[in-house]
């Protein structure tokens, strides 16, 4: 096994898709290619690479299992995949800069064993230099994420609870992910699709491991709860609860039924939907 692929889905994001590719330049390691699905979007301009780039664009209208206008999140990724001409992946969301070493700490685990090899994140802070930035000033400007826990060593892993997958930064062999079958398309934008591949993953006994290789995730606006997503995550939370017989995202669940805008049983039902006043209230900015 030799040839690394890195993933990465597209939408109106230039700025971080530019700064992605920028950090894979300088990285102590180059991947063998750079594979992009945009997704209702056009890639933009970026850098001259080292590395090949390949492209191909998804719109919603051509997705027939996707409506209203929802990005066709597991169809881009499975996209990506799909022309990956590498035998090991490694997902990266947009938002995403690898540091120096992420390519190589995957590669190193990704020969050692067949696993789901979830990366470490820290997070960019809001005024971050977003553009004459270095691998050290990432760092001194970002923070690590309450639930993700302590770093491993650097050649190091440790067992990952497959509950805490997060899709944004992760590493398999290619042919595990075509056994998973990939990112199941039922799943509508925003919510549970990443825990319902971590789940697949557990039902294939596959090992979830948490490793170091470290990106740095690019400061975007978020929503606490997301009432922006709500009717993605409620109807994608049916999904997961009539294949698993357990709800996802229990904790944005029970806000949205403390607020009032669904009603939260064995199952779910849509009370109200949240005016945009309410919306821009739950930005945190």
């Amino acid at each position: 096994m030799n040839k690394i692929s890195v993933c990465t889905i597209y939408a109106k994001r230039e700025l971080h898709l530019q700064n992605l590719v920028k950090g894979l330049i300088q990285s102590s390691d180059h991947p063998d290619e750079l594979v992009i699905v945009c997704m209702n979007d056009c890639l933009p301009d970026l850098p001259a690479t080292p590395f090949k780039i390949l492209t191909a664009t998804i719109n919603t209208e051509d997705t027939k299992d996707t409506k209203d206008n929802v990005l066709p999140l597991a169809a881009a990724r499975n996209k990506a995949a799909a022309m990956a001409r590498g035998d090991k992946l490694i997902f990266l969301d947009v938002d995403c800069i690898s540091d120096r070493n992420l390519i190589r700490v995957f590669n190193y685990h990704l020969e050692q064993e067949d696993a789901l090899y979830s990366g470490s994140v820290r997070y960019l802070e809001q005024n971050w230099q977003t553009t004459s930035w270095t691998f050290d000033s990432l760092y001194q400007q970002s923070s690590t994420h309450d639930l993700q826990g302590i770093t491993p060593a650097q050649w190091q892993k440790k067992p990952h609870p497959y509950e805490l997958f997060w899709s944004l930064n992760f590493g398999m062999r290619k042919q595990t992910f075509e056994e998973l079958k990939g990112f199941d398309r039922r799943y509508h934008g925003y919510g549970g699709e990443d825990t319902d591949f971590a789940f697949t993953a557990r039902s294939h006994q596959l090992p979830h491991y948490k490793i170091s290789a470290l990106a740095y995730h690019q400061f975007h606006p978020s929503f606490a709860p997301p009432l922006h997503h709500l009717t993605e995550i409620v109807n994608n939370a049916r999904v997961f609860a009539q294949k698993w017989h357990i709800f996802p995202m229990e904790k944005w669940l029970k806000q949205f039924a403390a607020m009032g805008y669904i009603e939260l049983t064995d199952e779910i039902t849509i009370v109200k939907h949240p005016t945009a006043a309410e919306i821009q209230a739950s930005n945190k900015l």
